[in-house]
């Protein structure tokens, strides 16, 4: 699955979790930008785990934060990237 797909579903899951946020484009921080929250933040990366395997997100997370680089489109690389090793091996 490439990464505009992996991105599509991942603002599918913000929106149904946070309606009011009407448009989320690829390049908006999920804290920054869309100010998610903790337990929005759990619940899209269990459901990204659900749906991809089991991925470490905390790595990821911890890095594109402190860099200011958790966007939409980050993720959704981090994403596409883990799922294709995962295939390949």
């Amino acid at each position: 699955m490439n990464a505009h797909r992996i991105e599509a579903l991942l603002v599918e899951e913000i929106l149904a979790a946070c309606p009011e946020l009407g448009h989320v484009p690829a390049t908006a921080s999920l804290t920054g930008d869309l100010g998610l929250d903790s337990l929005t933040l759990t619940s899209l990366f269990a459901t990204v785990k659900t749906r991809f395997g089991h991925l470490s997100l905390a790595p990821w997370f911890i890095a594109a934060s402190n860099s200011g680089t958790d966007t939409i489109g980050s993720l959704a690389t981090f994403i596409a990237e883990r799922v294709t090793l995962d295939v390949a091996a």
